[in-house]
């Protein structure tokens, strides 16, 4: 089994090189390699190791369509995730605006019952606060760029951190009471996406055929999935209304992370040594 492993790791390099050739890239990323290598199958390079554990877990856990993973690989010291390639599945921002009114409804309530079963996962004994899947350190585009952060051990510690260390009483003068007290809060912690933009969502024959994307899944407080799906919006005319229909509100939090994406204007990691 090791001599097996240690060969499918050394032919990786030609395994990418002939599925660019035979079959091209999968999206447009500059910051990553997403090739097909077979029909069936892709590999994405680099990930990390919280999109492995959300993947696995959520596939055993839920009813939730998520690409099959085949194997992790190591390459040039990085994670490669080989996963099945959604055949004829096409980002619902992209087909959108062709899809008949009830097609659109049917989508949007499916995702929301997929959004219940996330939040209906419980944490192992040994998860403890705002972490990825298995525990551990995190990641999340909204917090950084690309280094890992956490875990915390409650959402209170969270908090502090996206404030970038500072006391929530020190915003109040700019922010106002309710920003504090949504950050005093007793918020409880859930499983979450992180990323539940329409460029995640893969639509075949008007149905939802996979979920993409779990590098930013893990166990947030309560409102995270709610406050993220409207962080990074793409337009899809009428598709972020219709959501927040399927989804408990959080208008309070979603008011106070607005105000700390203005106040910060770009991921922690790119405001010095916050992240170190």
């Amino acid at each position: 089994m090791r001599l097996w492993s240690d060969a499918l790791e050394l032919v990786l390099p030609l395994r990418i090189w002939l599925g660019k050739r035979l079959f091209g890239t999968v999206g447009s990323s500059p910051s990553r390699i997403m090739v097909r290598i077979t029909p069936t199958r892709m590999v994405k390079w680099p990930c990390d190791s919280p999109e492995l554990e959300a993947m696995s877990y959520v596939a055993a856990n839920t009813d939730v369509p998520v690409p099959r993973l085949y194997r992790s690989h190591r390459w040039h010291g990085k994670l490669a995730l080989e996963m099945e390639y959604i055949e004829r599945g096409i980002p619902l921002v992209s087909c959108w605006a062709e899809l008949s009114v009830e097609q659109k409804q049917n989508i949007v309530a499916d995702l929301g019952s997929y959004i219940e079963q996330l939040r209906a996962l419980k944490p192992a004994k040994n998860v403890v606060g705002v972490s990825s899947t298995g525990g551990g350190r995190c990641r999340d585009i909204r917090v950084s760029t690309w280094r890992l952060f956490g875990p915390f051990q409650d959402v209170a510690s969270f908090h502090d951190f996206i404030r970038g260390g500072m006391p929530a009483e020190a915003f109040e003068d700019r922010f106002g009471d309710d920003f504090v007290r949504v950050h005093q809060r007793n918020h409880s912690v859930r499983f979450t996406h992180g990323d539940l933009a329409s460029l995640n969502i893969l639509i075949r024959d008007g149905k939802i055929a996979s979920i993409i994307d779990w590098e930013c899944a893990g166990w947030y407080p309560e409102y995270w999935e709610y406050t993220k799906a409207l962080y990074n919006r793409v337009y899809a005319p009428g598709f972020h209304e219709m959501l927040q229909k399927q989804m408990d509100r959080y208008d309070a939090e979603l008011e106070a992370e607005r105000l700390l994406w203005r106040w910060f204007d770009q991921p922690l990691d790119q405001l010095g040594d916050h992240l170190q």
